[in-house]
C-alpha cells in the first residue's frame, strides 16, 4: 500500500516537473491577456500580437489588430512621432518614454494614452514591446482642472476690471456734472441768437452722451437699475430679430423656441439691448452674409448636473445665439467682455460693445458663455434665473469664458 502511494507520488511529481514550464508560459499569457494595460508587439510596421486589453481600448474584435500596421493605431498628428520612435528602439538608440500620445478607435474616436516600448528577441526576430495605459480620464481631469483655474482668473481679472469701471465712471460722472451745470448756467445768460449759442447746446448734448456711457461703465460695474417685470423670452426675440433681419436680409435667421418658456423678472429694454448687440456681433462676423441660429430652452441644474462652471443649481431659461461666421481665436475670447476692447481699429471702436451685454446679464443674475474657434463660428449661451423655483430673485452672476467647441 505505501509502496503504491509513493509510486503514484512520483508520478506526479515527474508529471508536475514536465509540465512547469507550459504552466509558466500559460500564467503568463493570462498575465499578458488580462492585464490592466494594453500590449502589442510590432516587427517591423506590422502588429504581430495585440492583447485583449488593447483590442478592449481601441474597439477591435479579438484578434482584429493583428497584421495591421502599427500606425494605424495612432491619431494622425502622432504617426510620425510614432514611426521615428520605433525606428530609434530598433537602432537601441534612445527613445524618450514614457510617451503621451494620442491613439484613434477603430470608429474613429480618439483616446488619450501613455505608450512604453522596449526591443525583445521573439523566435530569433527582433521586434517592439509596446505597453499602452488608457489616460483618457485623467487627461479629462487636467483639462478640466486647467479650464477651472483659467475661469477664476478670468473672474478674478473681469472682477478688477469693473471696479476699475465703477471708480472710473462716478469720477467721470462728477466732472460731466460740472461742465453741464456751467454750460446750463450760461445758455440762461445768453439768447438764442447769440455766436456761442449753439456751441454751449452741442457741449450739453456731448455731456448727455457721456452721462449715457458712464450709465454704462456702472452697469458693467453691478450698480444699474433696472425697471425689473416679468419678460416674455420668446416674444421677445421674435420682437427684436423681426426688426433686425429687415435691417440685414443677408443674414437668414433659424429660430428653435421652447414652447413653454420659463418666465424671468428682468428688464425688457436692457434684454433687448443685450440681444441687439449679439446681433451685431454675429452680423460682423458675416461680412458676406450667413446663419444666426436661435434657440431657448428650459434647463433645470441640480447639485449632480453637469452645468456651466460656477452657476447654483436651480431653474433657468437659457438663450443661444449661434453664427457660422469668422469666429474668435482664445485671446479674444478671453478679453470679449472688457469695456473697450475691440478687434477693430481704435478709432472705429464704439461704446462698451459685449461688455454692456457682460453687465446687464451680471445685473440680472445670469450667466453667459462663449465658445468660438477661429473659422468656424461662435456661440452665446445666456442663463437668466427663473422667477420661479429656488433660485428666484438670486442676483449673483458669473461669466464663464467657455475655449474651443
Amino acid at each position: 500500500m505505501d509502496s503504491g502511494l509513493n509510486n503514484a507520488e512520483k508520478f506526479i511529481g515527474a508529471r508536475l516537473e514536465v509540465k512547469a514550464p507550459d504552466l509558466v508560459e500559460v500564467n503568463y499569457r493570462t498575465l499578458v491577456d488580462e492585464g490592466f494595460d494594453g500590449i502589442f508587439i510590432q516587427k517591423g510596421q506590422e502588429i504581430i500580437f495585440a492583447n485583449k486589453r488593447i483590442h478592449q481600448l481601441l474597439g477591435y474584435e479579438q484578434g482584429g489588430l493583428k497584421g495591421i500596421k502599427h500606425w494605424v493605431i495612432y491619431h494622425p498628428e502622432y504617426r510620425q512621432l510614432a514611426t521615428e520612435q520605433a525606428e530609434a528602439v530598433m537602432r537601441s538608440e534612445e527613445a524618450v518614454y514614457p510617451q503621451e500620445v494620442k491613439l484613434q478607435r477603430k470608429d474613429g474616436s480618439f483616446c488619450d494614452a501613455e505608450i512604453n516600448a522596449r526591443l525583445i528577441g521573439l523566435n530569433g526576430i527582433s521586434g517592439i514591446q509596446v505597453w499602452v495605459r488608457d489616460i483618457t480620464e485623467r487627461k479629462q481631469a487636467q483639462r478640466a482642472e486647467k479650464e477651472r483655474q483659467t475661469q477664476l482668473i478670468q473672474t478674478q481679472k473681469m472682477e478688477a476690471i469693473g471696479t476699475l469701471a465703477g471708480g472710473i465712471a462716478h469720477c467721470f460722472n462728477n466732472l460731466l456734472m460740472g461742465i453741464q451745470g456751467n454750460a446750463s448756467l450760461v445758455l440762461l445768460d445768453i439768447d438764442a441768437d447769440h455766436p456761442h449759442y449753439e456751441k454751449l447746446r452741442h457741449i450739453e448734448e456731448q455731456v448727455r452722451n457721456g452721462a449715457d456711457l458712464t450709465r454704462q461703465l456702472l452697469g458693467f460695474a453691478k450698480g444699474g437699475r433696472y425697471d425689473v417685470k416679468p419678460v416674455n423670452l420668446n416674444a421677445l426675440i421674435e420682437k427684436t430679430i423681426n426688426t433686425f433681419s429687415r435691417k440685414k436680409p443677408e443674414i437668414r435667421i433659424h429660430r428653435q423656441f421652447e414652447k413653454d418658456s420659463l418666465p424671468v423678472e428682468a428688464d425688457q429694454a436692457q434684454i433687448e439691448q443685450v440681444l441687439q448687440n449679439l446681433y451685431v456681433n454675429a452680423w460682423q462676423a458675416l461680412p458676406g452674409g450667413g446663419d444666426l441660429y436661435l434657440q431657448t430652452k428650459n434647463v433645470t441644474f441640480d447639485g449632480n448636473s453637469v452645468k456651466p462652471p460656477n452657476l447654483k443649481p436651480g431653474m433657468f431659461a437659457k438663450i443661444s445665439l449661434r453664427d457660422n461666421g469668422m469666429g474668435m481665436d482664445e485671446f479674444t475670447q478671453q478679453r470679449i467682455f472688457e469695456p473697450f476692447f475691440t478687434t477693430k481699429d481704435t478709432g472705429n471702436a464704439q461704446g462698451l460693445g459685449l461688455a454692456a451685454v457682460y453687465g446687464i446679464i451680471r445685473n440680472h443674475g445670469g450667466v453667459i458663455t462663449v465658445a468660438s474657434k477661429k473659422g468656424l463660428g461662435t456661440a452665446f449661451d445666456i442663463y437668466l434665473p427663473s422667477s420661479t423655483g429656488e433660485n428666484s430673485g438670486k442676483k449673483d452672476m458669473e461669466v464663464i469664458e467657455s475655449r474651443g467647441g
